[in-house]
């Protein structure tokens, strides 16, 4: 059994995507922000068999945004209009994307960059969570590729 990195169909449960956890250890969720019209960027690292958000970036405050918590440790700093909230930490087992036709939802990490809607269509969810594959299912994955 190998630990992979991997985003899946929410409505279906296929596996669309696969990475090695070193290759994803950080990576950014980069989206518009369907009320302000503004970019949102989601840090996001993995740590064990779990996600922690540790940082957001975007413009504007607005419906939806995340909340500072000053009582919390988080650090917020703005330059320029850039809106920057550090120290989230807030830990996840997994996680979903509604992957939007306004968004463009897009990951990045090392040198890699795509679009959510390469492999989920939209207004579907994109399901993100650290699997246990057997190298049948791997070599079956790349096969479908």
């Amino acid at each position: 059994m190998f630990s992979k990195f991997t985003i899946s169909h929410g409505k279906t449960g296929e596996i669309v995507y696969v990475d090695d956890i070193e290759e994803a250890k950080e990576f950014v969720i980069s989206f518009k922000h369907s009320v302000n019209r503004t970019l949102v960027n989601e840090f996001i690292k993995i740590q064990g068999n779990k996600f922690l958000v540790y940082k957001t970036t975007f413009y504007s405050y607005g419906a939806g945004m995340p909340e500072y918590d000053p009582g919390s440790g988080q650090k917020l700093t703005i330059v320029d209009g850039l809106v920057q909230i550090e120290n989230i930490d807030r830990e996840l087992e997994d996680f979903t994307y509604l992957v939007g036709t306004y968004a463009d939802h897009a990951l990045s990490y090392g040198d890699k960059s795509m679009k959510l809607s390469q492999y989920i269509e939209p207004q579907n969810p994109a399901f993100f969570s650290i699997d246990k594959m057997t190298l049948f299912e791997l070599i079956k994955y790349k096969l479908r590729k």
